[in-house]
């Protein structure tokens, strides 16, 4: 009998993104190695350090992040479209996923981005790898777009969340899913918490020499004078409390992409979807790595039983 070409399209959701990890480790431990690999924004970085076989050593980095590690590789900065703008970080997983082109990977990959002037939905399935992982990642208002051409490029899970039509485009059997967001919470916040409870309150007076020796500011390294209150700007508060103005632009384009994710999923299926358990984790919580690894093991175990059926089925 021929052999099933197993296609995994690994989905957007940002810090979440790490369970992406654990569900490449729990299938293995079933012993299925998916052929080829679609990814959208976060999907697309795990994919790419998948298909170079450079997973382990992608894990190994994320699971030793602390909070100021994971804030301290961005630069902060409103120029060019976005808050951070993510050279620095994108240059340090370069190294860590491979600084090559996308058909020179050791498994087929492609990754998804959005023409952000036509809307227009973008697969790269060749050249520089690094620039299709950028954009597929560029987070509009967080991360700047990315120039291609004559095309201004932006998160491709502003058309395709989970780019399972991608992935079958890709010439797959087979299409195991994984959706970081299929699990939903009431509330959300985007700094981590050793960071929230360095806030100063609003009853005490905040003189510079303060501010300057915030939270924010030793988490940046940068002794630049930001306004003391632009971290209140990534919380999205709860209660009678205002959310901050990033919260409220990160959790509206949620709430666009999780209602376009649904039409998606209802036209294009895919074969098997797993939905780890990840809906605690913020969007920027990308220190809390090995919670979200564990997650997506544990996904793919609650449903080995369709996994095994499904590859067996066909």
């Amino acid at each position: 009998m021929t052999k099933l070409t197993v296609g995994l399209a690994l989905g957007s959701g940002a810090a979440k993104g790490w369970a992406h990890i654990g569900v490449l480790k729990g299938l293995a431990s079933l012993d299925i190695y998916p052929d080829k690999i679609a990814g959208c924004s976060v999907g697309a970085l795990v994919g790419a350090a998948y298909a170079n076989e450079h997973l382990a050593e992608l894990e190994t980095w994320v699971s030793g992040f602390s909070s100021w590690d994971v804030l301290g590789l961005m630069d902060l900065g409103w120029r060019k479209g976005g808050l951070i703008s993510g050279e620095k970080v994108f240059d340090v997983l370069a190294g860590r996923i491979g600084n090559l082109n996308i058909e020179q990977l050791k498994r087929p990959f492609a990754a998804v981005a959005t023409d952000l002037y036509s809307g227009q939905e973008i697969w790269f399935k060749e050249g520089d790898l690094r620039h299709a992982v950028r954009a597929s990642c560029s987070m509009p208002g967080f991360l700047p777009p990315v120039q291609q051409d004559n095309r201004w490029l932006v998160d491709g899970a502003v058309v395709n969340p989970v780019p399972v039509s991608l992935c079958r485009a890709m010439g797959v059997d087979i299409v195991i899913a994984v959706d970081l967001n299929g699990h939903r919470r009431g509330h959300m916040h985007m700094l981590p918490e050793q960071l929230k409870s360095r806030e100063p309150k609003k009853s005490q007076p905040i003189d510079e020499k303060r501010q300057l020796e915030s939270g924010f500011m030793d988490l940046w390294g940068k002794g630049k004078d930001y306004m003391s209150g632009l971290t209140d700007k990534f919380s999205l508060g709860g209660g009678k409390s205002h959310p901050g103005m990033i919260a409220v632009m990160s959790q509206s384009m949620d709430i666009l992409e999780q209602r376009h994710k649904r039409s998606r999923l209802m036209g294009e299926p895919p074969d098997i979807c797993i939905v780890p358990e990840v809906f605690d984790i913020g969007t920027m919580e990308f220190h809390r790595a090995k919670e979200a690894i564990k997650a997506g093991e544990d996904a793919v175990h609650d449903i080995a039983h369709l996994l095994k059926a499904t590859l067996a089925g066909h």
